[in-house]
């Protein structure tokens, strides 16, 4: 036997959402679409390590992340440390009858959401993932216009470092 075959994900759109004042929210029926190969295996919430949003994996997905966690080492304080803070949160869900995703309190408030407040949400396919955005931070963080942000020259930064051999620390591409 084989391994299953590679799926490989590329979820786009940005979606406005509700989330209820259970924490539900309506997940939208374009990324549902998208998910139709994987959904059944469940999705993963998480924190996001560098913004104020929550990343949603797809379990194949979280699995791949899960798989690089489990290189770190055990005797590592530094290692473990991080292990911690990054799983810290890490919930299994699932979509309901109605496509809703019940997220956990605890990361809503991560997000920028109240818990037991309904509110206005983003929702962006990003990739192999999706981003969860209260729409206040969305607007802020992802929209707005700093006078000193330069998109061009990050653009120029990024590819200059998935050029092989390019980076490095990126020991793969040597």
């Amino acid at each position: 036997m084989g391994n299953p075959p590679l799926i490989m994900l590329n979820l786009l759109g940005e979606y406005h959402c509700r989330i209820d004042a259970k924490g539900r929210v309506s997940f939208p029926a374009k990324l549902r679409k998208q998910l139709d190969r994987v959904l059944h295996d469940g999705l993963v919430v998480n924190r996001d390590i560098f913004e104020g949003c929550l990343v949603i994996y797809p379990k194949p997905e979280w699995d791949k992340v899960n798989a690089e966690m489990g290189q770190l080492s055990r005797y590592d304080r530094q290692h473990q440390l991080f292990q911690r803070k990054f799983m810290k949160g890490a919930t299994l869900v699932e979509l309901d009858a109605s496509g809703r995703m019940l997220l956990p309190g605890a990361l809503l408030a991560h997000a920028g959401l109240e818990n037991g407040k309904a509110g206005d949400c983003v929702v962006t396919g990003l990739g192999e993932k999706i981003e969860v955005w209260s729409k206040d931070r969305f607007e802020q963080q992802v929209l707005g216009d700093d006078e000193d942000f330069d998109f061009g020259a990050l653009a120029e930064r990024v590819r200059r470092d998935i050029e092989p051999g390019s980076n490095p620390n990126d020991s793969s591409r040597n």
